[in-house]
């Protein structure tokens, strides 16, 4: 009796399973497109047909690297260098991923985002938009507008092709203490500027500037001759950045000591902390501007002389900061001496161009790398200034 009862229910599930399937309508339309993801694999949602195995199983992804590019980004210092706790409103568009989707989907009007929970740092999915895109395109081929923080020096305008995407942060920023601006016309001796912070430059990130060989403080009566090569370099003006500080790394270097998205120039060899720095310069020489001799970033060359460029600069920088610490514009830690209960009161105006151009070149942090000839140019102007009686 038991089998019986059984087998008539197995019967009757069957004959409901049919009648359901077999009276199942034509599809509806399709439902409203639901909101972005927010976790950090999911930002803008997924491309129709997007296959995960274009990208994510390691034997066939030979058109990305995604593994392979994802160690190398995790010893970058966008990992972990990124200053990642500035996830305030002002300081969030650039140093964490999030930040910079809000600003980028936005069109970039203005630094001031709206912090989130748990940031990510500068990562993949700041730069490239891979599952909504099915592609790592760059997000910004733009040029990019940068903010002059000098009086009477008009903005200037980057583009360098795919280096318009890194120049979206290595810029001044658009909110800065720099009020107010130094006036190179302002010569006079009862000019004087008063300065009521010791944040008082541009920011940390103006690389863009001095490639283009713009906003330092230049003064009316010295002769400034222009760049060098890095500039006006084919290669570089078409790829910007990424031509040396992306090189495709060689097979016997590996994948995480230096190029790539790594981005890193220099390393330390592993297990000889205190030793001197590895240089991988592949991408220097790919740009066209060196040949395969090329060992070191400290190089003589036009503007220098028989002097490495890095050596010369860190020379002028040493010497122009003493100059100024003897006028008692640091304190006994390094720190500008200014703030508003104290501040510091330059005259003539002008003479604060020194020391808007020892931080351009102290935060920059290529020291003549980028453009030898016109940081070499800014230390000179600004030491013969404060030479002056």
């Amino acid at each position: 009796m038991n089998k019986l009862v059984a087998a008539s229910s197995l019967v009757l599930q069957v004959l409901l399973i049919g009648f359901v399937t077999g009276c199942e309508g034509p599809e509806g339309p399709p439902g409203p497109q639901g909101p972005p993801g927010q976790g950090i694999y999911a930002f803008e949602g997924f491309a129709d047909s997007i296959q995960c195995v274009t990208c994510h199983t390691p034997d066939t992804d030979t058109l990305y690297n995604v593994w392979a590019r994802r160690y190398q980004w995790s010893v970058s210092l966008h990992a972990v260098g990124g200053n990642l706790e500035r996830n305030g409103e002002n300081c969030a568009g650039c140093h964490t991923t999030e930040g910079f989707l809000e600003r980028w989907r936005e069109g970039w009007v203005g630094q001031v985002v709206d912090p989130v929970l748990n940031p990510s740092p500068p990562n993949c999915f700041a730069c490239h938009s891979p599952h909504l895109r099915a592609n790592f395109t760059l997000r910004e081929a733009n040029p990019v507008t940068i903010t002059s923080y000098v009086a009477g020096v008009a903005n200037a305008v980057f583009d360098y092709g795919t280096g318009n995407q890194c120049v979206q942060c290595h810029t001044t920023r658009d909110t800065s203490p720099m009020i107010p601006t130094p006036d190179p016309t302002h010569t006079g001796v009862t000019d004087t500027i008063t300065i009521a912070t010791s944040r008082w430059y541009p920011h940390y990130g103006v690389q863009g500037q001095m490639l283009m060989g713009m906003g330092g403080f230049e003064f009316v009566d010295y002769d400034y001759t222009g760049s060098s090569n890095h500039t006006l370099n084919p290669g570089i003006l078409e790829n910007g950045c990424a031509s040396c500080h992306m090189g495709e790394q060689s097979d016997d270097l590996g994948t995480g000591n230096a190029g790539g998205h790594t981005m890193k120039i220099t390393w330390v060899p592993a297990g000889e902390e205190g030793e001197e720095l590895a240089y991988f310069l592949a991408g220097c020489q790919d740009a066209g501007c060196h040949g395969e001799g090329i060992e070191t970033t400290d190089i003589p060359g036009p503007s220098t002389g028989t002097v490495g460029a890095q050596t010369l600069i860190h020379a002028y920088v040493d010497t122009l900061y003493g100059l100024m610490e003897a006028r008692g514009w640091f304190t006994a830690d390094s720190a500008l001496n200014a703030s508003t209960s104290i501040p510091l009161k330059i005259a003539p105006e002008s003479r604060s161009g020194a020391l808007y151009n020892y931080f351009f070149i102290e935060h920059e942090g290529s020291f003549g790398v980028h453009n030898t000839k016109y940081a070499l140019e800014l230390l000179k102007s600004s030491v013969a200034e404060l030479r002056k009686p």
